[in-house]
């Protein structure tokens, strides 16, 4: 048993209070983004104890089934999310798998353990970023905050982040951006054409789950380039270019990647070398849970990133 200290408020959490995503039927505790501290422990629990802090992964898996073996946890029949499928972490406490558990080091705030996850890491570790790689991620959300850290890690030599708010591309130039592109003024695909003198981005990751952000970077990819779609889109894209995919010969990826890496994940964080804690600029108590959606709906407000503070 946890008592949740603090959680997140993510954009699929928006997208849900909206009516746009639907996994479960309300009501439904949100909720899958979450760090608290251990209370109690089965019998058969051996490595956490009482009293330790915890991130915990929301995805939940059977544990011996095959996808659950590889850490596809996310492809279990038997499968379920806090706060997608079932009741989640936007409450006091919460009962996990201790499999789902990583420990925490003190360096790491409630904050930012709350708003940890190995989705990005892992949506860059598949394709790969090879030092000196140009990196183009489109969509300053967190997500694409987190991925131009990411890559920047793993290596690549220039990043180029684009998006149509100004804010956050400043934020983003702060956490490493080589060049940002506000696309409300700039056309993306010729801008990073002209940055990578006509080649195109090595690898381009799409966060922003938009039609235009999924054209453009079908665009902007070189020749043999790799594309990530990461965004979750919540109408089709009908005119999706197949030939220009084919054409280009271009790796597609999608980004519900396993539930592994963790351990390396925390160590980024620890050491820095992602910054979650610049994300996070509004906080708000559990009592004031629609104040944190107001804020985080309004793309107006300065909002990166809410957190609830639990406990």
């Amino acid at each position: 048993r946890i008592r949740v200290t603090a959680a997140g408020v993510c954009g699929t959490d928006v997208h849900i209070i909206q009516g746009k995503l639907r996994f479960a039927d309300p009501p439904l505790v949100l909720g899958h983004e979450f760090a608290g501290v251990v209370e109690e422990c089965g019998p058969a629990v051996t490595r956490v104890k009482a009293g330790q802090r915890v991130k915990c992964d929301s995805v939940c898996g059977c544990g011996s089934c095959e996808w659950c073996r590889q850490g596809a946890m996310q492809f279990c029949p038997s499968g379920w999310e806090f706060g997608i499928t079932r009741d989640g972490g936007w409450a006091e406490w919460v009962v996990a798998p201790e499999r789902n558990l990583h420990l925490l080091p003190d360096s790491i705030s409630d904050e930012v353990a709350a708003i940890m996850d190995v989705e990005v890491v892992g949506s860059l570790r598949k394709p790969g970023v090879r030092p000196g790689d140009t990196v183009a991620v489109f969509g300053p959300g967190p997500a694409g905050l987190i991925a131009l850290q990411v890559a920047r890690a793993l290596g690549a030599g220039k990043v180029i982040l684009c998006g149509t708010r100004p804010q956050r591309l400043q934020v983003g130039k702060e956490l490493g951006a080589d060049h940002v592109i506000d696309v409300n003024g700039q056309d993306a695909v010729r801008a990073i054409q002209e940055l990578t003198n006509g080649k195109g981005a090595d690898l381009v990751f799409d966060a922003a789950g938009t039609r235009k952000s999924v054209l453009d970077g079908i665009e902007a990819v070189r020749p043999q380039g790799k594309l990530v779609l990461y965004g979750v889109h919540c109408a089709p894209v009908p005119e999706f270019p197949i030939d220009r995919v084919v054409l280009k010969d271009i790796v597609v990826y999608g980004a519900l990647t396993n539930r592994t890496g963790w351990e390396e994940l925390i160590g980024m964080v620890a050491d820095r070398r992602i910054d979650l804690g610049k994300l996070i600029t509004h906080s708000f108590p559990i009592e004031a849970v629609k104040d944190a959606y107001a804020a985080s709906s309004d793309r107006t407000s300065s909002c990166i990133k809410s957190v609830l503070l639990i406990a």
